[in-house]
């Protein structure tokens, strides 16, 4: 990764950090589809400079890629026009050379629902939803305390909670993003 832009969230009493990240994050998401490869891949990630293993995700979203064409090719001064009362967008830069950390942001998904699974496993096993309701009878919700945005799906219109997790990597791993901007494998700086 070779350069980046900077999007600071400007969450005040009555605006929220969370609704700004939502907003953001849609409007980001979509500017990811439109520039996503045969694969679904992206050549953009995205990092939170102020991640903590708690709600929020702090105040900043740092966008990389390995090219400035394809940082430009967001246009993300026109996609968040209507958002510039509530954010600061920096100026694309170069990535600084002396950078040893790498760290990955990938999407984590937890199986919250026992309802939900009883169905499914009722389904796939030819069983009826009773039965299947008896086998996940003790299971709990698993709970996370990971940040999470709260975003809608354009495709279903469902509303969901993408949780996202840090993890460290001993080196840096080149690779492609998902169209939220992150991948379990492919590294970006950590400064």
């Amino acid at each position: 990764m070779k350069h980046y832009i900077d999007i600071k969230m400007l969450g005040d009493t009555e605006i929220s950090l969370g609704f700004i990240w939502q907003k953001v994050y849609a409007q980001l998401h979509l500017a990811l589809v439109d520039i996503k490869d045969k694969n679904d891949q992206v050549p953009v990630g995205f990092s939170f400079p102020y991640y903590n293993k708690a709600f929020p995700l702090g105040d900043t979203l740092r966008i990389f890629s390995s090219s400035q064409k394809d940082v430009e090719a967001l246009h993300i001064d026109d996609r968040l026009q209507n958002l510039l009362d509530y954010i600061n967008i920096g100026t694309i830069k170069e990535v600084p050379v002396n950078i040893n950390i790498h760290v990955t942001f990938g999407r984590r998904q937890f199986k919250t629902n026992p309802e939900r699974l009883a169905r499914r496993y009722a389904k796939r096993h030819d069983v009826g939803l009773e039965e299947a309701l008896r086998v996940y009878k003790e299971m709990k919700a698993d709970e996370t305390k990971l940040p999470f945005i709260n975003i809608k799906s354009f495709s279903t219109g469902q509303h969901l909670r993408l949780f996202i997790e840090k993890c460290a990597s001993e080196r840096e791993q080149i690779g492609k993003f998902n169209t939220f901007g992150l991948s379990k494998t492919t590294t970006v700086p950590w400064f």
